[in-house]
């Protein structure tokens, strides 16, 4: 079940940047660049979800929260 989440995720991000390039090349630059940044920010909270940076400031900030 997490390959078929993973695999859902990573597709609506390519095509989100797809349709930003298609965009981008029918000069609606406002739609393109507003869709960039939403699967720039959406690739970063992926990697970040992967690589468990969330879940380490999640304890960091506890741990000074107990101090």
């Amino acid at each position: 079940m997490k390959t078929i989440s993973t695999f859902v995720t990573l597709m609506l991000i390519v095509v989100t940047c797809a349709t930003s390039a298609v965009l981008f090349l029918n000069e609606n630059y406002g739609i393109s660049a507003a869709l960039c940044i939403t699967w720039i920010i959406a690739l970063t909270m992926w990697i970040g979800k992967a690589s468990g940076i969330f879940n380490l400031l999640i304890q960091s900030k506890q741990v000074a929260q107990n101090a």
